[in-house]
């Protein structure tokens, strides 16, 4: 379980950061959401290998399309939350950043594009899934067969732009969004500290 650091306004922040501040900690919070979410999809994925008696296989197979769809949406919504975290909230929380880690939030981000370097173009492969495969000389590999799928086990893959991307749904994939989120948020510890110090605005 991901702890957030908790920034609340102090009663030394600026008038002017208040929301600012208030609005940080509700990004953060979605960071851990991002987590979660990426955890259920993973399970439901689990699950539709193994699916219980009363599950059809066909219903299964759909089930772990969902999955992987869930996977590739909530890794591309988590990198986004990072980028707006760092490139436009934290310029209206001016007081908090003598106390913020930048070098930390730049490795974690970093981090997330090297452990799954795919992560915009497999987005746009899933969200265009119908017109890439109705236009395979575009998309595929060989221009012939636009189609997503598993051609590796546990390894989701979908042709895009003449080129196959893919997201291995595996517990080795959360567990490195797990680390990249931890780290990430360790940036905020000494400002979750600092305004605890300073007390608490009601």
């Amino acid at each position: 379980m991901l702890e957030v650091p908790l920034l609340w306004p102090s009663i030394a922040t600026p008038p002017g950061e208040v929301v600012a501040i208030k609005d940080l900690y509700a990004a953060l919070t979605g960071l851990n959401y991002s987590v979660e979410a990426w955890e259920a999809a993973l399970l439901l994925y689990e699950t539709s290998k193994q699916p219980p008696s009363s599950i059809s296989r066909s219903v299964a197979s759909r089930w772990r399309f969902i999955a992987c769809n869930e996977c590739v949406l909530e890794l591309y919504h988590l990198r986004a939350r990072l980028e707006k975290i760092r490139s436009v909230m934290l310029r209206a929380c001016p007081s908090l950043r003598p106390l913020l880690n930048t070098s930390t939030m730049r490795s974690a981000s970093k981090r997330l594009d090297e452990y799954f370097p795919d992560i915009e173009l497999l987005r746009h492969a899933t969200a265009h899934r119908g017109e890439n495969e109705a236009h395979p000389e575009s998309h595929a590999p060989d221009g012939h067969h636009a189609l997503s799928g598993f051609r590796e086990p546990d390894r989701y893959s979908t042709p895009y732009n003449g080129t196959l991307r893919y997201l291995d749904v595996t517990n080795q994939s959360l567990e490195r969004i797990y680390e990249v989120v931890a780290e990430f948020l360790s940036a905020f510890a000494d400002a979750a500290t600092e305004l605890e110090k300073q007390g608490s605005l009601e």
